[in-house]
């Protein structure tokens, strides 16, 4: 106790618990960067719906991108509990990357490339969802967060089954 009274008050906050209504910076910026990645996901997936000819694999598709919506919903959630507004402007990347899927669905591209691109993107926020839980492996989200990616996981292994289910078809 008596060394709790010589702590400053930096290192006095530093000590304070995290909880989901009062994330630290960093893990509210983690939760930022996961609700961008889950935004450009839902995006991207309901764009492949659209794109593929496949009423099978639009289906998937979209059920995907009902997924990543939940997900957004739950990050966007935990922002306003700690009074962060969402960053909702859309990602270079992500913008770029519907582009290409828009410009090779009008060039006739068929449901294999709309499964490759729905798997490298699938890769992509697999990733993001990796570098999060190494940087905040013990935050006041991380039941969330691995749950998240659990389904994540989930998706990216269905996705590159299907896909690789479809190219043996052809």
């Amino acid at each position: 106790m008596a060394n709790r009274r010589n702590l400053g008050v930096e290192e006095e906050q530093d000590m304070t618990l995290e909880t989901k209504t009062k994330l630290n910076p960093e893990t509210l910026a983690s939760v930022q960067e996961l609700f961008k990645i889950n935004v450009d996901s839902r995006d991207t997936f309901q764009e492949l719906a659209d794109a593929t000819a496949n009423a099978s694999v639009a289906i998937m598709f979209r059920e995907l991108a009902s997924e990543r919506n939940r997900n957004v919903a739950e990050l966007e959630s935990l922002m306003n509990f700690n009074r962060e507004k969402p960053d909702d402007t859309v990602s270079v990347v992500g913008t770029y990357h519907r582009f290409v899927i828009g410009l090779r669905s009008a060039l006739g591209a068929g449901t294999a490339t709309m499964l490759s691109e729905a798997e490298s993107a699938e890769e992509n926020i697999q990733q993001k969802y990796e570098e999060v839980l190494k940087r905040e492996p013990g935050s006041a989200v991380s039941d969330i967060l691995h749950r998240q990616y659990s389904g994540v996981r989930a998706a990216h292994e269905r996705v590159r089954a299907i896909r690789d289910a479809h190219r043996r078809a052809s």
